[in-house]
This record gives structure tokens, C-alpha cells and sequence, in this order.
């Protein structure tokens, strides 16, 4: 019996500590593989739940509904796969800049990140003919008019829309409605 203990003894003392780290970390690797796993399952369903820090987000290819009076114009969007060079913040900030007055009454402001394409039919051209070129729209509505302002017709709002390229920044179109 004696002999049994020291085996014993002798193997508990003997304990590799690199076999230890080893089962920890497969430890942990198997419970972050189960945390992916419930998270895939929900997300599959339709669950909104956030991404973990660090990952990139999931590429959003939801179609982008034509606005009537951008059509009427010529202009159609679609969207965009690409990550712009130009953020969101910034696009805000930058069309801010080159419309205060819409920018400082507009009821909304909306931003979306969107392939745009207007052919020029007229020469010379009233503005840059764009293909799919990358931009942001912003988009200010129910922008008040300004006192003594003739261009309505019996309307006291109107909307602008605002066409930035999305690497540089540069206005490309801009459309009052």
C-alpha cells in the first residue's frame, strides 16, 4: 500500500506544467468556439445581437429604394459594397459646410452610402457625368424657405439632396426639391 501512495504522490508532483497552460487555453478555445456557435444560431434568426468587438461588420447588401424626385432628375442610386474612404461623420460635417442654412433648419437629416449614376445629356455639361461613382447622399428635409424665396409654389418646405464624392469629399450634385 505504501508503494501505491508514492506512485501517486510521484505523479501529482511530476505534473508537466506546459500540460497545464495546454488544457487551459483548449479550455478556453472550446468555450469561445460554443460562444460562436449560439451566436451564428441567433443571428440566423434574425436576432439583432451586436458584433463582438474587433470583427468587421457583415456587408450590407440591401437594395436602395429609388427616391421619386432624384428619378424624375435622371438620377438613379444603388448600393454600395465597397467601405467608402470618406465616413459617415465626416460627410455630415463636410455637406454642413457647404450648406449651412439646409444643414442648421432641416426637420431630418439622413446619410446614406450609395453608388450613383446621372448621365449628362446637355452639353456643355451642368454637371460631372457620374457612373456608379461612390457617394454619399445627404439628405435634408423639410428644409424651410427663407423669407421672400420665389422658387415655391405654394410650399413652405422643400428637401435637398446633397451628392458628396465619397473619397475626397467634393460635392458632386446637388438637388432642390
Amino acid at each position: 500500500m505504501a508503494k501505491k501512495q508514492g506512485r501517486a504522490a510521484s505523479r501529482k508532483a511530476t505534473r508537466n506544467p506546459s500540460r497545464v497552460v495546454s488544457g487551459i487555453i483548449g479550455g478556453v478555445l472550446i468555450g469561445l468556439a460554443g460562444a460562436w456557435v449560439i451566436w451564428l444560431l441567433l443571428h440566423q434568426f434574425g436576432t439583432n445581437i451586436p458584433l463582438p468587438p474587433g470583427l468587421p461588420p457583415a456587408p450590407d447588401n440591401t437594395a436602395v429604394s429609388q427616391i421619386s424626385p432624384l428619378a424624375a432628375e435622371g438620377i438613379t442610386i444603388a448600393p454600395a459594397s465597397q467601405a467608402p474612404a470618406l465616413g459617415q461623420q465626416q460627410a455630415l460635417l463636410i455637406a454642413q459646410q457647404l450648406e449651412p442654412d439646409a444643414a442648421s433648419t432641416a426637420k431630418q437629416t439622413t446619410a446614406q452610402y450609395v453608388l450613383v449614376t446621372y448621365p449628362t445629356t446637355s452639353t456643355p455639361a451642368a454637371h460631372p457625368n457620374l457612373h456608379d461613382t461612390p457617394a454619399w447622399l445627404i439628405e435634408y428635409h423639410n428644409v424651410p424657405l427663407a423669407p421672400g424665396d420665389s422658387s415655391a409654389s405654394g410650399q413652405s418646405t422643400y428637401n435637398l439632396y446633397v451628392f458628396l464624392d465619397a473619397s475626397s469629399g467634393k460635392e458632386l450634385v446637388v438637388v432642390r426639391v
